[in-house]
């Protein structure tokens, strides 16, 4: 599966590693297209003929557009091998808060560091190695559009892990965390990750939370957002992101 924020090369990264007809449909109740195909002969070994996914564009996982409610939904509903976050390696930034997401949902992951090329002319330069050990998953320049680093990416997908890194917050946002986690449904991601949207009062999870708990078991989520979001003058969803 393929994640990434918008115009980072996904699309020439999903062409590379599919290199078959591939098909593009509405995800189910939105207007949002989804690209589906195959993982092509040799693209990472011992992975021939594995469904390929590649997601809108996010620029985080706890949503503010439909685009991003999608590439949410689909992490929610489970079923991946492992997950290949393309991103601009100029722009390390913009890409870590999702490396940072995708890290608190604990899915074997990779992450691309496309126009390595573009990064380099602007003196951009990454120490790959030491932000492999930070985050504890293989981190791979490329330049996907000339098909530099491709080989060596294939390689990382076929050892992706669960990332090492974990995000400390303050200690109102680990407090409610901590009382989130227990009330929360089984999900593929982790607990901690669904826990952070919940206290984000991220109204997109609404109709999924209904459809698991029940009423009271919301009343108390509820409260414990609430009671959290007191503690700071900004958004919680604009803390938990700058933290």
């Amino acid at each position: 599966m393929l994640v990434g924020n918008p115009n980072v090369g996904k699309s020439v990264l999903f062409g590379y590693l599919t290199q078959t007809y591939a098909t593009v449909s509405n995800y189910p109740g939105t207007t949002v297209e989804v690209s589906r195909g195959r993982l092509a002969a040799g693209k990472v070994p011992d992975q021939h003929g594995l469904a390929v996914l590649d997601t809108p564009g996010t620029n985080t996982l706890i949503p503010t557009s439909e685009d991003e409610q999608v590439t949410r939904d689909i992490l929610l509903k489970g079923g991946h091998l492992s997950i290949v976050q393309v991103g601009d390696a100029k722009n390390l930034h913009r890409l870590l808060l999702l490396s940072l997401q995708l890290a608190e949902m604990r899915l074997p992951l990779t992450v691309c560091l496309n126009m390595d090329d573009e990064a380099a002319r602007r003196g951009v330069s990454i120490d790959h190695d030491r932000l492999a050990r930070l985050l504890g998953v293989d981190c791979v320049p490329t330049v996907a559009v000339r098909r530099q680093g491709l080989r060596e990416l294939g390689r990382a997908v076929a050892r992706a892990r669960q990332p090492a890194f974990r995000v400390r917050y303050s200690p109102a946002i680990e407090q409610g965390i901590a009382d989130v986690e227990p009330l929360l449904p089984e999900t593929p991601i982790a607990a901690r990750s669904l826990a952070l949207m919940v206290l984000a009062a991220d109204e997109t999870l609404t109709e999924w939370l209904h459809d698991r708990l029940d009423q009271e078991v919301i009343r108390r989520l509820r409260a414990v957002s609430e009671r959290v979001a007191r503690c700071y003058q900004e958004p919680l969803r604009a803390v938990i992101n700058g933290e």
